[in-house]
């Protein structure tokens, strides 16, 4: 990362805790990925109650932003799925995925901060959550029919189509969390390295700006993938 000095570690380290990670399960809960993931959740949650605390007919600041998001991403969600009930079932998961990796990201770009999604132990962590919600949905909507997602549509192939498909499904899981932590890892050091050889102030400017557009691309991307996966379980297998 790049960032010498991260606070909220500075801050443990003072009133004695672990922050730095280690080989017990305080070291792995306080490590610095997981700080900061905190961190990420409890900004979101303060987001949230803000802009909600003082709802108005029309609505502005915050309470606009906040539906903005919530509204576009709900129509977003339904226009995939086919239909608000459907919607609904995942939104939630959706939304969380795009609010809190969305300010996880950002953190990258504030000294004293860094990008808990540069860990691929978040990014699995959230692949993970989303891989077994689809496969959920899948069953609950189709019973032992969603085997048939796995066996393609020539009936004398199905054994050849439902390895493929398997393996293809597990490298959803490589592919959603490594795309997400590779990218804010590139970027956690290349930022590092240019802060070490040219210093802290201007010479990161270009890569902070670029950053910025990464941010936002990979948190979308980890939205609209899940989304996807998921009105793949809700179709019919064909």
């Amino acid at each position: 990362m790049e960032h010498p000095i991260l606070f909220i570690s500075l801050i443990l380290n003072a009133i004695g805790l672990p922050a730095h990670g280690g080989p017990t399960f305080l070291d792995q809960i306080l490590a610095p990925h997981m700080q900061y993931d905190y961190l990420a959740i409890v900004v979101c949650l303060l987001l949230a109650i803000l802009g909600t605390s003082k709802l108005k007919i029309v609505p502005g600041g915050l309470q606009n932003i906040m539906e903005m998001f919530v509204g576009g991403l709900f129509g977003f969600v339904t226009e995939q799925v086919g239909s608000e009930k459907k919607a609904l079932m995942i939104f939630p998961m959706i939304a969380t995925f795009g609010y809190v990796i969305l300010i996880s990201d950002f953190f990258g770009l504030i000294p004293g901060f860094m990008s808990p999604t540069a860990n691929i132990n978040v990014t699995l962590g959230n692949t993970i959550i989303a891989i077994i919600a689809y496969h959920a949905i899948g069953i609950k909507f189709h019973g032992l029919k969603y085997i048939k997602h796995f066996m393609g549509p020539i009936p004398v192939m199905a054994p050849f189509f439902l390895v493929v498909e398997t393996f293809s499904h597990m490298g959803r899981i490589a592919s959603l969390s490594i795309r997400l932590f590779g990218n804010m890892m590139s970027k956690e050091m290349l930022l590092g390295l240019l802060v070490s050889m040219a210093g802290p102030f201007f010479a990161p400017l270009p890569i902070m700006l670029l950053g910025t557009l990464v941010c936002i691309l990979q948190a979308f991307i980890f939205v609209v993938l899940p989304v996807t996966y998921c009105a793949e379980a809700f179709a019919e297998a064909h």
